[in-house]
């Protein structure tokens, strides 16, 4: 998958109002082609959520996760970052992504770390 179609699928992922299967396995079929270590799916997990962070925890481990955002039914504001080190502006590799829940904050980010690990 190339840069390009990591960044449509980042939009997408951002303008979506829930993550619902299907968006959750398009960007698990490009954090497989990208990192080492991508957990079994979310199935064995009990819920998105916990999928997404224990694929952070597996593919970024010591990495920091912040999330930010304001908790509104039906849909929040989250913005997430990933750093592999807190607060520091140094960070070769950041994830950034926003979400309407707090799961697409954090699809979006893991994308966007992909983004930047995939060649042109």
């Amino acid at each position: 998958m190339s840069r390009s179609d990591i960044e449509r699928l980042k939009t997408q992922v951002e303008a979506a109002s829930s993550l619902d299967r299907e968006l959750l396995a398009q960007a698990d079929e490009v954090l497989r082609r990208t990192f080492s270590g991508v957990p079994a799916s979310s199935d064995a997990i009990s819920g998105q959520v916990e999928y997404i962070l224990h694929v952070v925890d597996s593919v970024l481990p010591t990495w920091t996760i912040q999330l930010t955002g304001k908790a509104m039914e039906p849909n929040g504001h989250w913005r997430c970052s990933l750093r592999r080190s807190r607060g520091s502006d140094e960070d070769e590799l950041v994830g950034l992504g926003s979400g309407a829940v707090v799961g697409l904050a954090l699809v979006a980010a893991l994308l966007h770390v992909a983004m930047q690990k995939t060649p042109h």
